[in-house]
């Protein structure tokens, strides 16, 4: 063990002599053996990488591959008392090394920016524009058109029409079931009969994926289908007949340019419909 002490106090003195002749701007250089470990302070003039080479052939050849850690080997303020630990015994062992040399290459470095937080910029909402076809349980065909906007969350508005409005102005005497009972009697119909549908609706959209975009929506909605009595008078079918909430859910797909939309609709939970979109993008 003494050994090894007096191997490292003499590392130390001929370091110590070589690191005081390098470069100006390392300055106040001193090396204290810590048992195993040699500590080497030193003072530092302008903010610089600093690096810390170490020979064993007297400056013969320097590496930079010893077990050295602390203010090397990285941009360093300016400031006194810096200190590098250099792990001497792991990386020598027992021996006698006379001629180890040190040296300083310190290159002067601007102080860190701070980073600024990258912010994503929305690139605007793009506006949309779909015409629609849907047919359900009221047997009632409709079209009609949504019109939005989304990015990332959007809106959107769909009218939706049966074209035929046969149902408004007629009078209605009577609600029969889907079979045509009115009551516990099945009366005698001709095959006329009067229609009406009318469907208005918004909503909200959310992202899922680049291309693909969740939508559910409220609104009013009329499905009115009547059928004729023998004796002329019409009677509303309640099977296939329904007023009051829309309620939709459904997606968008935007296809480049092209945009689908897919939606299920229901009037108060009594008549179904699906309904399809398809239409264009008008913004990038």
């Amino acid at each position: 063990m003494k050994k090894k002490r007096m191997i490292l106090a003499a590392l130390l003195i001929i370091g110590v002599q070589t690191l005081m002749a390098q470069q100006d701007n390392v300055t106040n250089i001193r090396a204290v053996q810590e048992d195993k470990m040699v500590t080497i302070t030193y003072d530092l003039k302008t903010r610089s990488d600093v690096r810390l080479l170490i020979s064993i052939d007297d400056g013969e050849h320097y590496t930079d591959t010893m077990k050295i850690t602390g203010f090397v080997n990285r941009s360093i303020p300016a400031g006194k008392n810096k200190t590098i630990r250099w792990k001497a015994f792991q990386d020598l062992g027992y021996g006698d090394y006379p001629l180890i040399r040190f040296k300083f290459i310190t290159q002067e470095s601007k102080p860190a920016q701070p980073v600024q937080p990258v912010v994503s910029k929305s690139k605007g909402l793009k506006t949309f524009a779909t015409l629609n076809g849907s047919y359900g349980s009221s047997g009632i065909p409709m079209v009609g058109f949504t019109v939005g906007q989304y990015d990332k969350f959007g809106w959107f508005v769909t009218l939706m029409t049966g074209l035929d409005f046969d149902y408004m102005g007629y009078q209605v005497v009577d609600h029969c079931k889907k079979d045509g009972y009115i009551g516990d009697i099945l009366p005698f119909y001709n095959p006329e009969s009067k229609i009406s549908a009318v469907s208005g609706m918004v909503g909200g959209l959310m992202r899922l994926t680049d291309a693909i975009y969740a939508k559910v929506g409220v609104g009013y909605g009329m499905r009115s289908v009547a059928w004729q009595l023998w004796e002329g008078d019409y009677v509303t079918n309640d099977g296939f007949s329904a007023h009051g909430v829309d309620v939709s859910a459904g997606f968008l797909f935007d296809l480049s340019r092209f945009v689908i939309t897919l939606d299920g609709v229901s009037t108060n939970f009594n008549v179904f419909e699906a309904r399809l979109g398809l239409g264009f993008r008008f913004t990038k």
